[in-house]
């Protein structure tokens, strides 16, 4: 049987397998690998500045971790000092910021505000894949990793995605995805050996992408409508997980709160849909049970994913006042 393969988010115990894939690409060249990779599981952990998944290969009885990508968010000041400053070793100093307890990672409020604005900066810390593939099965591995980018993306503002690249072949898939080099570094720097050649920073931004609609990340870049029903962070984080198939039961340990908590979130988030779409969410008077309601609003965040993503609705709503009445008053 030929091997095929699937994606899915990426877990905590599945980084050693992961970062084995590119080790030029762990950041571990100041801290070593064993503090490297705790940084890498904490990044993990910061889901609201977080995506990632693993591309599984399953052949022979047997699965196997043959691609992965992470990317996060950060801060806006760490995104403009790295892009007005390169320098070789962007995911070292990333690690670094995380295990001396002053990460660059954006905290939830910056990636709430960067995203009500438009304008979140991304580093794609890691895409790799294993290379011990057949030609076609390495051409499947990246088209499925290159499609569950904008799945995990979709519902978020970016403005710019950076990333470091380490050796041809990241230079050839950067040109592929319209990333345009910012720096080459042809040679370490002058008492450094720590780099070694063929790494370059490079970047995309939204200026860029709309000149190429038809690019896979295009769709990341586009502008979306603003999420209408007004859901709380833990409200958001349940309805991920429940359309990752997690019940009740397993979403409350990863939630790490009790189940009753979890029955409390699902009332309130019906409440809150019935309150915008009571066709989604109609009074149990009707005859629509919870488990039809769950699956209504299910179907339909998964079509509207900014319903899911961190947004500042006072904010928006108070810059809207502000240019209607520049508007009204001719400024």
């Amino acid at each position: 049987m030929d091997a095929h393969f699937s994606w899915r988010k990426t877990r905590s115990s599945d980084l050693p397998a992961c970062l084995a894939l590119h080790p030029a690409k762990n950041g571990a060249e100041v801290v070593g690998y064993r503090k490297a990779l705790n940084a890498w599981q904490r990044i993990l952990e910061m889901r609201h500045a977080t995506r990632s998944v693993v591309v599984e290969r399953h052949a022979k009885g047997k699965t196997e971790i043959a691609g992965f990508g992470l990317s996060a968010f950060v801060k806006k000041s760490f995104a403009e000092a790295e892009i007005q400053n390169p320098r070789p070793g962007l995911n070292s100093r990333i690690i670094e910021s995380v295990l001396v307890g002053n990460p660059v990672i954006a905290t939830y409020e910056e990636v709430r505000d960067a995203n009500t604005r438009g304008d979140l900066e991304q580093v794609v810390l890691d895409t790799s894949w294993k290379t011990r593939m057949n030609a076609d099965q390495l051409n499947e591995l990246r088209i499925i990793l290159g499609r569950s980018y904008p799945e995990i993306h979709c519902g978020y503002m970016l403005s710019r995605i950076f990333t470091e690249i380490v050796d041809e072949l990241d230079f050839e898939i950067s040109r592929g995805s319209h990333f345009q080099a910012i720096k080459r570094f042809d040679a370490p720097g002058k008492g450094d050996a720590t780099w070694y050649y063929e790494r370059a920073l490079a970047a995309v931004d939204a200026y860029i992408m709309r000149e190429n609609p038809l690019s896979i990340a295009a769709a990341v870049f586009q502008r979306h409508a603003r999420p209408q029903f007004r859901l709380t962070r833990g409200e958001q984080e349940l309805l991920e997980l429940a359309l990752d198939g997690l019940d009740d039961a397993t979403a409350a340990t990863e939630l790490s709160v009790s189940l009753p908590a979890v029955k409390h979130r699902w009332a309130n988030i019906f409440e809150r849909v019935a309150a915008v779409r009571p066709d989604l969410c109609p009074a149990d008077l009707n005859g629509t049970r919870g488990i039809q309601k769950r699956q209504r609003i299910l179907t339909h965040v998964r079509k509207h994913p900014e319903e899911l993503r961190p947004f500042n609705l006072s904010m928006s709503e108070n810059r809207n006042s502000s240019r209607l009445q520049s508007r009204a008053t001719g400024l």
